[in-house]
């Protein structure tokens, strides 16, 4: 099976938003999260879907999935107080429901640029070495700065920004979760920074730049203007 894990528990405090959580926010008259599960929902690889998430919305979410008909939404799971905790809840509620060569891809709820291309290259990584971790190239110049002044000017050549999905197979990635929470640890960032700790390789996948995370107000203009590109290529043909 290939799973899809989206996460949608944020509050949204960087949107300045005062009247719901940023997932629930619209673009083009859709919700965020709706955006987003739309991409996974006509996927022909992708047979499920759970989402982790506030558990105050649950209902709210529901009555979007039906409005919406998205079929493949298998969990809804309570986050946690981290995004660690909220991750390690979606993996062991698949976990009871599927077996450990279930290929699971962990997905932010407002990273609704995602397309079908990049969520076929992680399933395929993921079958050939184990793990996919989808990264976007950088164009800046990187530096180092503890203060004021730049410490060290890094060479950007063999630098990538690690994005989602980031992917595995679902028995070592929740062995790891396991393990950290019996090591006290509840807060890691990611799943890819879970990996490196433990010792495990781990594979990129490069994606597009458009494959934004919708953390603050820009981030929001920015997905609006590319769905508008998205739809004008559709009209024109492109």
């Amino acid at each position: 099976m290939n799973v899809a894990m989206l996460f949608a528990g944020g509050i949204g405090s960087r949107m300045n938003s005062r009247a719901l959580p940023k997932q629930f926010l619209e673009i083009h008259g859709k919700p965020i999260i709706i955006h987003t599960l739309e991409r996974f929902e006509t996927h022909p690889e992708i047979d499920a879907i759970a989402i982790a998430m506030l558990p105050e919305y649950r209902e709210y979410m529901e009555k979007l999935l039906k409005r919406y008909e998205i079929q493949k939404v298998r969990w809804i799971v309570d986050g946690g107080r981290t995004g660690q905790e909220s991750r390690h809840n979606a993996l062991r509620s698949v976990a009871a429901d599927c077996p450990d060569d279930t290929v699971v891809l962990i997905h932010d709820g407002v990273r609704p640029l995602i397309d079908a291309q990049l969520i076929s290259a992680n399933i395929a990584m993921v079958h050939e070495h184990g793990s996919a971790i989808t990264c976007t190239k950088f164009n800046e110049t990187v530096v180092s700065s503890a203060r004021d002044h730049i410490d060290d000017v890094i060479p950007r050549d063999n630098i990538y920004a690690a994005q989602a999905p980031q992917s595995f197979h679902l028995g070592e990635i929740l062995a790891l979760y396991d393990r950290a929470v019996a090591e006290d640890e509840h807060d890691t960032i990611d799943s890819c920074s879970l990996m490196h700790r433990y010792g495990h390789k781990i594979y990129r996948v490069v994606g597009p730049r458009s494959n934004i995370k919708i953390t603050t107000a820009e981030d929001f203009y920015l997905c609006r203007t590319f769905f508008e590109i998205i739809e004008n290529q559709q009209i024109v043909g492109m």
